[in-house]
């Protein structure tokens, strides 16, 4: 028995769109900020509107040139390996797209090292490098966040913190009133050497103490 038409098509389609949706699920969850996801989601759009644009010109090409049928078996290849192989191409060109032109993200919050940042008080600076000199993405994403030194009280709720770039010993406009556990992205364009981020603390109690962590730090384009 014959197969329909559509059936022979899903022999490459389904598992094409399958490894492509895997794969775009797989980036979303390194962590992907937001151009990057964009770019993740538009790898399955694209690959999607391949496959449906592949399928409707077989269709027509199929209807157009129907023939009677002939004598014989035929001697050239069936359509629908040509199509798989457009497909196939197009995967591969969105696969070198986001692996090499946008890059995946950097997951670097282990490679975060403070300093100064333990028993802050009112009105001092803690720091840290970003890792990478210079660092591998245009962007940096973290979420700073503060801890009671001691085990009563609560001083974080009233705390502020102030973030400033520092490009190649150059310091950028500072980022004021930021909350602990809030993310915090910078913009590491034109760094040629080293990047640090310098985080300084404004607490109305000057008898409160606390701790300075990061939480998350990404790095991407």
């Amino acid at each position: 028995m014959k197969r329909p038409w559509w059936a022979i098509q899903l022999l490459w389609a389904a598992p094409l769109l399958l490894g492509v949706s895997a794969f775009v699920v797989w980036l979303l969850l390194l962590g992907n900020k937001g151009q990057g996801i964009a770019d993740a989601v538009s790898v399955l759009v694209g690959t999607v509107s391949l496959v449906v644009t592949v399928l409707g010109l077989q269709r027509t090409t199929a209807r157009t040139n129907a023939e009677p049928p002939r004598r014989g078996p035929r001697k050239t290849a069936p359509r629908w390996m040509f199509a798989a192989a457009m497909a196939a191409i197009g995967a591969i060109a969105g696969l070198f797209f986001w692996l090499v032109v946008v890059k995946p993200d950097v997951p670097v919050t282990d490679l975060v090292e403070i300093s100064n940042g333990e028993r802050m008080t009112d009105g001092e600076q803690a720091s840290f490098g970003v890792p990478g000199k210079p660092p591998e993405r245009r962007y940096l994403f973290f979420t700073p966040t503060l801890v009671n030194h001691e085990s009563v009280g609560d001083c974080v709720g009233s705390a502020r913190l102030a973030i400033t770039l520092v490009r190649d010993g150059r310091k950028d406009p500072p980022l004021e009133e930021r909350l602990s556990g809030r993310e915090v992205r910078l913009d590491l364009g034109g760094t040629t050497r080293e990047a640090r981020v310098l985080v300084t603390l404004t607490i109305p109690d000057e008898a409160c103490a606390v701790d300075l962590g990061v939480t998350e730090a990404v790095l991407y384009n």
